[in-house]
């Protein structure tokens, strides 16, 4: 059974990240979650959050300075980010 996208009627695909099954449409990428799923994605988000945390973070002492002389932070993705990249 092929699912379609309740935003713009394109094809749904189905897949699974960390244990979570994940609907994405292939013309608009919009993501539909199941009922608890986001639950699920928010638990697994607070842990990785909390295992990213016990890691000090790199340190580039050669790193060159940015415009203006002040040098770029790089963000780090969040767990969600890393997820659907």
């Amino acid at each position: 059974m092929e699912l379609t996208c309740p935003k713009c009627q394109g094809v749904m695909r189905t897949y699974e990240r960390n244990n979570v099954h994940v609907d994405q449409c292939a013309d608009c990428r919009g993501i539909f979650l199941d009922r608890g799923e986001l639950e699920k994605l928010t638990a697994a988000e607070s842990h990785w959050q909390g295992t990213a945390a016990a890691a000090p973070p790199a340190q580039h002492p050669q790193s060159r300075p940015a415009y203006g002389g002040y040098p770029q932070k790089k963000r780090r993705k969040s767990f969600l980010e890393e997820m659907f990249d």
